[in-house]
């Protein structure tokens, strides 16, 4: 009698728990986890952030083997990540304003100030402009989480601003302006500044391909240069790890495709601001999204020069100001920060642009 080899009795042992866990369903999360459905314009990298987990943790917990994902497609978020982009309050149906009404009249809140009730069509820098104070306050008076987020119908305290309708000695100046521009989200881990750059330039009436766009940038290790590392890189370095770009290899590349462009340093508010007034919105080299940071001095190893660089070097759109407020287009999402908040952000890489 010939006896079985154990090592074959053991393959074909785990052949058949296999074949068992296969027919067995396979739940869509496991206890605590998020199941998040991709939007028109999102990728791996952009969903990340916004639950703050890793890319390839995603792709990971997905069975993903490629970064390619599209509308509709669920995704499994693991356990104890956060939706940075969630709405404090959730959003009712819009109710539209009586055709007759003109500016709504605040009533009298406790605290001395007044309260407003949210219309259609309403932005919070509007409506500090409408009772002459700052977006901070209104921020902080209402403990509102992000100032982006109001729905008509809202109820927000005034702190102590002259209401609509109130007599005063002058009239407030109507202070800023929002220009209209599309933007998607970009395709690549680290390629931000080539999403920014034909976004901007589709403003202007040039359509680029953005993987195009990418591929012509020119490479180096040193970012005033070329792109430096990996595209497909981990966020948040400097180099020589993959890092980016910074504006003056765009904005030679765009002129490359016949779109007027021109990379500057140290351009100061007021010239943004003019930009903006002419309808010719700007490319700005920010800190993550438009967040807090270090500048830290690099040294090239093939040219020898020392530029500014920073973790977690970011492009936006500068498409509107406020008051106190900027906005900005950051791939597919358009956001509003305070003015301090950006010209922090900003002047980390020394306000570094591409104007037209």
């Amino acid at each position: 009698m010939v006896k079985a080899n154990p090592l074959l009795r053991v393959t074909r042992r785990l052949a058949m728990i296999a074949l068992i866990l296969a027919l067995l369903p396979i739940p869509s999360a496991f206890a605590g986890e998020t199941i998040h459905t991709v939007q028109s314009g999102e990728t791996l990298f952009r969903i990340g952030l916004r639950y703050g987990v890793g890319w390839r943790t995603l792709m990971a917990v997905n069975g993903l083997t490629s970064i390619t994902i599209y509308p509709g497609q669920q995704l499994i978020i693991p356990d104890g990540a956060v939706d940075v982009a969630a709405p404090v309050a959730p959003t009712p149906e819009p109710t539209p304003a009586p055709e007759s009404a003109g500016a709504p009249t605040p009533v009298e809140a406790p605290s001395g100030g007044s309260t407003y009730i949210v219309q259609r069509g309403d932005a919070l820098w509007l409506i500090a402009q409408r009772f002459r104070v700052t977006v901070t306050a209104l921020v902080q008076a209402n403990g509102l989480y992000n100032a982006n987020w109001i729905y008509p119908g809202q109820s927000l305290t005034i702190p102590g601003g002259t209401a609509a309708g109130e007599p005063a000695t002058a009239p407030a100046p109507v202070i800023g302006k929002q220009l209209t521009v599309s933007g998607r989200g970009q395709a690549l881990p680290l390629d931000c500044e080539s999403r920014s750059a034909v976004d901007w330039a589709a403003y202007f009436g040039a359509t680029i391909d953005e993987l195009e766009f990418f591929g012509r940038l020119p490479v180096s290790d040193d970012p005033d240069v070329g792109f430096v590392g990996s595209v497909y890189g981990a966020w948040g370095q400097t180099p020589p790890a993959p890092y980016g770009v910074h504006a003056e290899p765009v904005a030679a590349l765009l002129r490359d495709y016949g779109v007027q462009a021109r990379a500057e340093r140290g351009l100061s508010w007021e010239a943004l601001q003019a930009e903006i007034d002419a309808d010719r919105p700007v490319i700005a080299w920010v800190v993550g999204h438009v967040w807090n940071g270090t500048p830290v001095a690099y040294t090239a190893p093939s040219t020898g020069r020392t530029t500014t660089v920073a973790a977690q070097e970011h492009t936006v759109i500068v498409v509107g100001y406020g008051a106190d407020t900027v906005t900005v287009l950051d791939g597919w999402s358009t956001y509003t920060r305070t003015r301090a908040e950006f010209m922090a952000s900003w002047g980390v890489l020394g306000n570094m642009a591409i104007v037209r």
